[in-house]
């Protein structure tokens, strides 16, 4: 239990230091502010991403009708793409001047990500379903 918790810590913290440093080196024009946030960012995204398995556990993917796999294919996509706008809006906030420079990458992330977690699922249930009668 104490190696678990350990690294999950471990998982969920590392991105926000190291990721922030890499920018840095990459771009010391970053102010300090901006590397927080963008720290601050990442393991949030990996909570928000695993506290949806709390309402979509995968014991239950086998039942789980296509809608619900659609509704959690979208709430996913939607916490991704709220993430990257963020963090593009801290790399180049020059670029999302506007709403609809905003919303653009948003709702293509969301489309992109949201196809993509729904045909995985399916394809997870399809081989659930074939391996347990």
């Amino acid at each position: 239990m104490r190696n678990q918790v350990l690294r999950d810590y471990l998982f969920y913290l590392s991105p926000a230091v190291l990721i922030p440093m890499f920018l840095y080196l990459l771009d010391d024009h970053i102010t300090v502010v901006n590397l927080f946030k963008i720290g601050l960012l990442f393991p949030l995204l990996m909570l928000a991403m695993k506290g949806l398995t709390v309402f979509f556990p995968a014991e239950n993917l086998r039942e789980r009708s296509l809608g619900r796999m659609a509704e959690y294919a979208i709430l996913q996509s939607l916490v991704f793409a709220a993430f990257m706008v963020l963090f593009g809006g801290f790399m180049q906030p020059d670029l999302q001047s506007t709403l609809s420079s905003a919303l653009k990458p948003f709702a293509i992330a969301v489309l992109i990500m949201g196809s993509f977690n729904f045909f995985t699922a399916v394809q997870a249930q399809k081989k659930l379903r074939a391996t347990k009668p």
